[in-house]
Order: C-alpha cells, then sequence, then structure tokens
C-alpha cells in the first residue's frame, strides 16, 4: 500500500522525452506460450474468451515479448485477429479459425508444437504481431 509521500511523489511525475521502443518484423523463436483469459474490462467482471500467447525472443531484445495477435489470410484478405483459443464440439480447435490458420501455417498440430519454433512477425500498425501468410 502507498503511503502519502510516496502519492506525493507520484503525483510530481512529468512527462518524459524518450520514445518507446518499437521493435521491427523480424523472426522470433517461440520460448513457451499459456493461455489466457481475457476480460471485456479492467475489474476482470466480465470474461469474454480465451486467447493464446506465445512468449518469445526477439533478436533486438533481451526480455522475452508475448504476441497474441496474428495477421493472416481469411478468404482473399490479410486480416487481424487474435489467437483466440475456442473448441469445437469435438473439443478441437476449430478448423477454420485464426488459430487453427497459425498452426497450419507453421506445422504445429498441437499448441505445445509452437514452443521452440521461429515464426515470422509484421506489423499491425504500430504493434508486433505473428505473420501467418
Amino acid at each position: 500500500m502507498e503511503t502519502e509521500n510516496e502519492q506525493t511523489d507520484l503525483d510530481k511525475i512529468g512527462i518524459g522525452t524518450k520514445e518507446t521502443q518499437t521493435l521491427s518484423a523480424k523472426p522470433i523463436v517461440v520460448q513457451g506460450h499459456r493461455i489466457d483469459d481475457v476480460y471485456k474490462d479492467k475489474e476482470k467482471t466480465e470474461k469474454i474468451g480465451k486467447k493464446l500467447v506465445l512468449i518469445s525472443k526477439h533478436p533486438d531484445r533481451e526480455d522475452p515479448i508475448e504476441i497474441s495477435q496474428v495477421k493472416y489470410l481469411k478468404g482473399e484478405k490479410i486480416t487481424a485477429s487474435g489467437l483466440w483459443f475456442n473448441q469445437d464440439a469435438d473439443k478441437l480447435i476449430p478448423k477454420q479459425s485464426a488459430l487453427a490458420e497459425t498452426m497450419r501455417k507453421y506445422g504445429c498440430t498441437t499448441l505445445e508444437d509452437f514452443d521452440g519454433k521461429e515464426i515470422e512477425t509484421t506489423l499491425d500498425g504500430k504493434y508486433l504481431v505473428v505473420k501467418a501468410y
């Protein structure tokens, strides 16, 4: 719990002058993965689903990065999506989902097959995402 003095010190922090480091689109190596619950709000009162998070090593950064978005080919268009984790009636990943398309692109039959794989990235605006096309 913050003391009153600590809060006062935080209240005096101004705007910085340094740009945030933007990573370029380069191949990354997946070191691990997890499935996170995704909520509609910060208070975590309404769960809206689950996403796969790929914990990866980028060549330009010492610390691991986490990616849960992908750009993939849907029909004839490249589209961006979260790596949403859903299951069909057979408890498998839905055949036409963004996650399934990404798995096929990188030769993964299960989620654990991502671990140790080198995968391509691209930018979606200013954010780094998995490239699966």
